[in-house]
């Protein structure tokens, strides 16, 4: 059970027993709605208090729903089938791709010879970078956090803008919000 924190995973365990039996359910609602009440409030608990990483709660959670029969399978597991939360998962691993072999440094390194006479000019080139990739890649969160954020890091780390510190009021900070209007 590593990782495991046992005082908020018994909060959310006791919350989840309360509200699904200590706690009348109303004439209007059904027991399946009820207990898919309880579980849904003992998830966003569990989101907030972390009694496990965020994955693997959500999993416990969804994996508990169906056991208890509260919801089918295939409703429970619908939503993996869209599109776009597989979009932005994968540009999520391409994001970590980028980090690890160095391509986000090269990339910003590239921004930089280009267009990177000015501050204002790495904050176009990144306009025009997200111009020309928005029409194969349609989610927005997917290019923020998939392919500009490393580059954007990557820049800002270069210029000694390093986040939670002083610094990262200059060059990071800038590019931050340039990308993010």
């Amino acid at each position: 059970w590593k990782g495991v924190k046992p005082l908020p995973l018994l909060c959310c365990v006791a919350l989840g027993v309360i509200l699904r039996f200590a706690i009348p359910k109303p004439h209007a609602v059904t027991h399946k709605a009820w207990s898919l009440l309880a579980m849904f409030i003992v998830t966003v608990a569990g989101l907030i208090v972390s009694p496990l990483p965020v994955g693997a709660w959500a999993f416990v959670c969804l994996t508990f729903t169906v056991a208890s029969k509260t919801l089918p399978f295939k409703a429970a597991f619908s939503a993996y089938t869209n599109e776009v939360i597989w979009l932005v998962v994968a540009s999520f691993f391409f994001s970590r791709g980028f980090v690890k072999t160095g391509l986000g440094d090269r990339v910003a390194m590239f921004f930089v010879r280009v267009m990177g006479k000015s501050t204002l000019g790495l904050s176009y080139g990144l306009v025009l970078g997200e111009l020309a990739v928005s029409p194969g890649m349609p989610s927005s969160t997917a290019r923020a956090g998939g392919i500009f954020l490393p580059i954007i890091k990557s820049l800002a780390l270069g210029a000694q803008s390093n986040p939670k510190d002083p610094s990262a009021r200059k060059l990071g900070a800038f590019l931050m919000q340039s990308q993010n209007q």
